[in-house]
């Protein structure tokens, strides 16, 4: 960029010669030519604008017709969200830094969303005066995408959670801090309210039987499973424990540099089953000491062996009743997972998952194969804007219409012809809005079904 701005003419520009400028904007722009951080320069009253290597990629194609650009032409894009910042700073003379800034900057001929994180400083002649601003940012549309999209991951799983006949909850920290814990769990220690506070502080009645610990060392890697351990639990909040027997799973969860950042569990109330063992167990100690006693005679025998096959099969009935009843339960739920999948993985239907917004989070891989794609070269971006419908003009414009269709709560379905690797290909397509427990819009379901002469969709 040096090289740039000393080849540029500037005998025809409003600057004038860079023999000619002041020391203050001499100054300043070797300081941004020299600095590794993206920096740009925007001078005198209409802001030209003057910037160093690390800054070039900002503008993307506009580079390098910026040079020496007034920054309302520069900018046109943005001008009418940035502008005022920068009047602002140039006619007050304070500076000002912006975090997490939406720009819709106009990329690839599209305007596309982006964040930033900038700082707008006043650069001072040495009359005091402001000369233009000292301009240092950088581009965080990546993180933000990032935590959007670990964010509407985290919820489709809370829904998942929540439905569970299970209990469920997930702590956060090495003080294990509720991030969330479902309807089960909830009626299992008979607490509310306890998402946000630490367990110490929610279940203050396990720490001194040892179960903090036990997360301690599960949050250290170790992952624990216990079957029919006795809890006592505060369920009314008075003070008063009740006895419990539990089922667990405590599971280190890891961030993405392999730490542990946090604790899935998973936990089954057996009270009830083990009582049905315990009464079993005692039930046939008491018959065994009665056989014992009546083995004298052959009647006393025969009676006592009935009394027990008839109460060791009642008491077996109930605990295989309950056994179960709780078998079925996570046998459906696995099936459910299983039938998501399997529809998700269809050969026969083209599938997608989009947030609110119409950005693409997620496809099916007969979907990708069609436009020889990978997952990645498409996530992240509006549905519209994809190689399925990019290639056919008009057809973008018509699929962004309805996604917002969608967004309102219409069922949108159309047929389609698109230009695809193959060749034109049609489609019955359609968009429709996935909904949660509360009525609050989570994302997109986008679907098509190739049709064959325009007769039905194609069944192979």
């Amino acid at each position: 960029m040096g090289e740039r701005i000393r080849s540029f003419h500037w005998a025809g520009h409003p600057l004038g010669r860079p023999e000619q400028w002041s020391p203050a904007l001499r100054m300043a722009l070797s300081l941004c030519l020299h600095s590794s951080f993206p920096t740009a320069i925007y001078w005198g009253p209409e802001m030209y604008v003057l910037y160093n290597d690390a800054w070039s990629e900002i503008p993307a194609e506009k580079h390098p017709w910026i040079l020496g650009k007034p920054a309302r032409e520069g900018w046109s894009d943005i001008w009418d969200i940035v502008g005022p910042d920068f009047e602002r700073v140039y006619r007050g003379g304070d500076g000002i830094a912006t975090y997490e800034q939406m720009l819709p900057m106009v990329r690839g001929g599209q305007p596309r969303e982006t964040w930033w994180n900038y700082s707008l400083t006043p650069i001072r002649e040495t009359d005091h005066s402001v000369g233009g601003i000292f301009n240092q940012g950088n581009e965080i549309t990546a993180v933000v995408h990032g935590r959007r999209e670990r964010q509407a991951e985290l919820l489709r799983w809370q829904e998942i959670f929540q439905r569970a006949p299970a209990g469920i909850t997930l702590l956060r920290g090495p003080t294990h801090v509720f991030e969330f814990a479902n309807d089960a769990y909830l009626r299992v220690v008979g607490k509310t309210g306890i998402v946000g506070r630490t367990v110490t502080e929610a279940l203050p009645e396990v720490v001194e039987q040892g179960y903090v610990a036990v997360l301690d060392s599960v949050y250290a890697g170790e992952p624990f499973i216990g079957s029919s351990l006795p809890v006592k639990l505060d369920r009314e909040g008075d003070g008063e424990t009740e006895d419990r027997i539990l089922d667990f799973v405590f599971q280190p969860i890891r961030d993405s540099g392999g730490a542990v950042d946090g604790i899935f569990i998973l936990v089954t109330d057996v009270t009830e089953r083990a009582k049905a063992e315990s009464d079993l167990r005692i039930m046939n100690w008491q018959l065994g000491e009665e056989r014992a006693r009546l083995a004298s005679t052959v009647d006393a025998e025969q009676r006592a062996r009935t009394a027990l096959r008839r109460m060791t099969e009642s008491l077996e009935a109930a605990v295989k009743s309950r056994t179960a009843e709780l078998t079925r339960a996570l046998e459906a739920q696995a099936a459910a997972m299983d039938r998501l999948r399997a529809a998700f993985a269809t050969d026969l239907i083209f599938q997608g998952f989009m947030d609110p917004q119409g950005i693409l989070l997620d496809a099916n891989p007969t979907s990708l194969a069609a436009i020889g794609c990978k997952l990645d070269d498409v996530v992240g971006r509006f549905f519209w804007d994809t190689p399925w419908f990019t290639e056919t003009p008009g057809v973008s414009e018509a699929v962004r219409h309805a996604v917002q269709q969608a967004r309102q709560g219409k069922v949108v379905q159309n047929p389609l012809a698109v230009n695809l690797p193959g060749g034109v290909r049609h489609f019955l397509f359609s968009v429709r809005a996935v909904f949660n427990a509360r009525g609050e819009l989570i994302g997109l379901l986008p679907e098509a079904v190739e049709l064959r002469g325009g007769a039905g969709p194609v069944v192979a």
